[in-house]
């Protein structure tokens, strides 16, 4: 029994044993973080130190000094008692410490406190000028003075002392004899009674000066899709290096040199983030004489990354001469077409779109489109079938009675003066040998669809003025489904050669363009329409647009009829 007991304690010491070596490798192989605090921040030997209790198993603290949350001070150290050399802020400077603690493991805690300290030494004035005019003293202006304590200056050039002296008042006073024969940048340091190095001030002296610089490009504040930005600019002499900053809230988010090509800099798209306001400061610099560097801003409102404009074709596909050519295109300008000719889904691989093509027997044409900084555009099919037919077009004008135009345009209403351009269209139509049906003004939406479908329409356009919440908009605007639409082609073609009439083509933000419902109008609804568009002439609440529409109703009609007539021919 006796022999039982002592077996049982050697296993049970050995289990002990174990357990604490076991414990002791785990705790070496993962040695925890303790918590800890930050204390204070006191001067010691000629230094500004930051003491914080130690961080059980920490290797090192990094220390972080913020001002207005920005970083004006980094440090790493492996005591806990943290030197902060060259510290220099501006006297009453409100600044934030915060510390983090490092194992062996690069593990990481943060101090349970962030300690606010105000810089309370005398530093020098930042905003005083940096260039040192010829045959006058420098003055430096001094803000914190204390006259109980002494403080002392010296100017260096580079590491060569030029000047040592006391100062006794809020300005210290540096003879131009001093520093006259050196040229470029001059540093003036300020100490305490103490000797600690508390505020630097730059200055230049016989240096190339930057010239003033203007933005000539883009006006500001300028909004964009996400997309590219270039940026001209006159002045910058001197300078042999630029930079540009990018802020957003206050804060800087990039910063990185440029290389101007004849006073032009692309900001590359891959740069920006989507939906998002910018200030653009640019910076021209001679050496890094940062100081006196020239700059220009500029607002930037980044917008969306948009969609590539679907491709769409001049001539209708359903019913075709053989021998037609067809152009392919696409409403933003810079696109790049592909297109197979097999049924087969198109690529990057597949033939780039650059002549007509000639269609001479039944085939599936499918096409997309892409551009830079775009994504690309959806497919869409055009199944060409070569055969004879008579074009059936249904025209749906507004019944709206109630929409007046602005007074004193003579612009009546808008089921007035739709009917009344409806039947410009209408006659231009039957002259070229088409088939028109036409809606009852007196009846509604489900019973103007089903007629259309009844007479096996071809196509189906509700003609239509708009009207704007502030009555201040202007512009051409046609509705179809979606991107794949089968109207898409008949539709953009009608829109962009409107545009070519329309007096305010000057002006692109009256540019409204082919825009889709996705169901939610029922003329244009796939669901309803086999092929249906609705045309938003012009607007009838804006006097310019509404005595276009009065004084032009005939040019207007004939230009509508006129791309449907070469979309069906």
């Amino acid at each position: 029994m006796k022999r039982k007991i002592i077996v049982g304690s050697i296993l049970l010491l050995i289990f002990l044993n174990l357990s604490f070596f076991v414990i002791g490798y785990l705790s070496y192989l993962d040695p925890k973080l303790g918590q800890f605090q930050i204390e204070s921040v006191v001067e010691t030997n000629k230094f500004l130190t930051l003491n914080v209790t130690p961080s059980l198993n920490a290797t090192k603290y990094e220390v972080k000094i913020k001002k207005d949350d920005q970083i004006i001070y980094e440090k790493e150290e492996s005591s806990n008692e943290i030197l902060l050399e060259n510290l220099e802020a501006e006297h009453n400077d409100e600044l934030e410490i915060q510390v983090l603690a490092f194992n062996k493991n690069n593990e990481i805690k943060e101090s349970e406190n962030t300690y606010n300290y105000v810089y309370k030494d005398a530093s020098f004035v930042k905003d005083q000028n940096h260039l040192v005019s010829k045959d006058q003293d420098l003055v430096l202006n001094i803000d914190g003075f204390d006259s109980s304590e002494q403080y002392s200056i010296q100017v260096f050039y580079g590491k060569k002392v030029l000047y040592r002296g006391s100062v006794l008042e809020s300005q210290a006073v540096i003879p131009y004899d001093a520093i006259k024969d050196y040229s470029g940048r001059l540093t003036a340091e300020l100490y305490n009674k103490s000797g600690r190095k508390i505020s630097t001030f730059t200055f230049y002296l016989n240096t190339p000066i930057v010239g003033k610089m203007s933005l000539l490009e883009p006006i500001s504040p300028f909004s964009s899709r996400w997309n590219d930005v270039t940026i001209s600019f006159s002045g910058g002499t001197n300078a042999n290096h630029f930079y540009l900053e990018l802020w957003t809230d206050s804060q800087k988010v990039q910063e990185f040199e440029v290389f101007p090509e004849k006073n032009q800099i692309i900001l590359p798209a891959n740069l920006l983030n989507e939906n998002t306001l910018y200030q653009v400061v640019l910076k021209a610099v001679y050496e890094d004489y940062f100081e006196i560097a020239e700059q220009l801003c500029f607002e930037l409102n980044v917008g969306k990354k948009e969609t590539t404009h679907p491709v769409y074709v001049s001539h209708n596909p359903t019913f075709i001469q053989k021998g037609t050519e067809i152009r392919l295109k696409s409403q933003t300008e810079d696109a790049t077409i592909y297109y197979t000719l097999d049924g087969s889904d198109p690529t990057s691989s597949s033939m780039v779109y650059t002549n007509p093509l000639v269609i001479y027997q039944d085939v599936v044409l499918k096409t997309y489109a892409v551009s830079s900084n775009r994504y690309d555009s959806d497919i869409n099919t055009y199944s060409f079938q070569i055969k004879d037919k008579t074009p059936v077009i249904y025209l749906s004008p507004s019944n709206q009675y109630d929409n007046y135009g602005v007074e004193g345009s003579g612009y009546t209403t808008e089921k007035d003066m739709m009917n009344k351009l409806a039947d410009v269209v209408e006659k231009y139509l039957k002259n070229a040998g088409f088939l028109v049906y036409r809606n009852n003004p007196n009846g509604d939406i489900n019973a103007w669809n089903a007629f259309s479908n009844a007479v096996g329409a071809d196509f189906h356009l509700a003609i239509h003025s708009n009207g704007s919440t502030n009555h201040t908009a202007r512009g051409i605007e046609i509705h179809i489904d979606d991107a794949t639409s089968a109207s898409l082609s008949i539709a953009t073609n009608i829109y962009e050669n409107l545009w070519q009439i329309y007096p305010g083509n000057a002006n692109p933000s009256y540019s409204r363009g082919v825009k889709y419902s996705y169901g939610s109008l029922g003329e244009v609804n796939e669901d309803y329409v086999r092929n249906g568009a609705l045309i938003e002439v012009a607007f009838h609440d804006n006097m310019e647009d509404a005595l276009w529409m009065v004084q032009n109703l005939e040019q207007i009609g004939q230009n509508i009829a006129n791309s449907i007539i070469s979309y069906y021919n």
